[in-house]
């Protein structure tokens, strides 16, 4: 990772537990996770929701041959396990089918900023998947997960969400972070007001990838009162608008399109990456805190633009960090967020 340099969130998928105990994971570092119980909701496949109570009792870092006996896939060797043990409660008044699918919506991001691949394991492991099939109201099961993180890679935080999806906003946040983890993920990044490079691609016409010096003005958090008459979906209106103000300079050869605000993210304390876009996206609303300049004509070499994008968080979660997706590399280069 370079002096400003994130990696890109990769996407978890679903995974069913194959064994039938909990294990009690013998070897590793126990890592300072903040513990306790939470109210959430989690989404089944289909789409139902159930009302659980989940609580995140420990994390281990194993050690990097914990799994010498395991199949794993060649992306995952190299990868250090870390175990994750949480407790879930039935609270709601419907029984839940398919109660293995709460790890689906259970995330450990490192301090790269990546989610951690979970994995389930047909060997021995320390950490075995005790997940029924079913949960009643009333009912608790305790299990353990485990997830692939790189090596030389600390964790950052564990999350669960509730709707929503990558780069788009949760509908619902709930994080346990680790001590010393957003510390240790914002430590190489870019102060607000720095200027870093960024790729951007112009497109073969106007150079392909060029680089841009880059500079983050402002985060400023909104109301939802500044959105009113946009047009919203139903659960984006209970939503806090941020707003992210960047300026770029062009110095390619040719004129530069104002396309940028397509790969600006806000990286939050519940480790999601939320994408934006310029206030005339949500119809014709002005928001005085996000004005809609440089988003139209062109930019020509040597000319600078200032773009403003508006980033929807639900409750519950913060900015912490702006990344831009750099183009061809798969990277965020990123700031630190000074939210006014």
């Amino acid at each position: 990772m370079g002096a400003t340099g994130i990696a890109l969130l990769v996407g978890c998928a679903g995974v069913q537990g194959l064994a039938e105990s909990v294990g009690s994971p013998a070897s590793g570092t126990e890592l300072p996770v903040k513990t306790g119980a939470r109210e959430v909701v989690h989404t089944a496949l289909g789409g139902k929701t159930y009302e659980i109570r989940l609580k995140v009792k420990g994390l281990v870092r194993a050690s990097e041959d914990d799994l010498d006996g395991v199949r794993l896939d060649g992306e995952l060797k190299g990868k250090i396990p870390h175990y994750l043990t949480f407790e879930v409660s039935n609270t709601g008044k419907k029984k839940i089918p398919y109660a293995y699918e709460v790890f689906r919506n259970l995330t450990l991001t490192g301090t790269d900023w990546t989610r951690g691949t979970p994995v389930t394991t047909s060997g021995p492991s320390s950490c075995e998947d005790s997940a029924p099939d079913t949960l009643a109201p009333g009912d608790s099961y305790t299990t353990c997960a485990t997830y692939m993180v790189p090596k030389g890679i600390g964790a950052l935080a564990v999350t669960h969400t509730a709707g929503g999806g990558f780069i788009s906003p949760a509908d619902q946040v709930a994080t346990w972070p680790v001590d010393g983890g957003l510390a240790a993920a914002s430590k190489e990044m870019a102060a607000q007001g720095d200027t870093i490079a960024v790729r951007w691609d112009a497109g073969e016409e106007q150079g392909g990838v060029i680089e841009l010096p880059a500079t983050l003005q402002s985060v400023r958090q909104g109301s939802a009162a500044d959105l009113a008459g946009a047009e919203l979906d139903d659960d984006q209106r209970d939503r806090t608008p941020y707003y992210v103000t960047i300026s770029y300079r062009n110095t390619g050869k040719t004129d530069l399109f104002p396309g940028q605000a397509s790969s600006v993210r806000v990286l939050t304390e519940g480790a999601q990456q939320i994408g934006g876009a310029p206030a005339y996206v949500f119809g014709e609303v002005e928001v005085a805190a996000c004005p809609a300049g440089g988003t139209g004509g062109t930019v020509p070499p040597g000319g600078t633009l200032t773009q403003c994008t508006i980033h929807l968080l639900a409750d519950g979660d913060a900015p912490v960090a702006v990344g831009f997706e750099d183009a061809d590399e798969g990277d965020l280069t990123g700031w630190r967020a000074d939210v006014s």
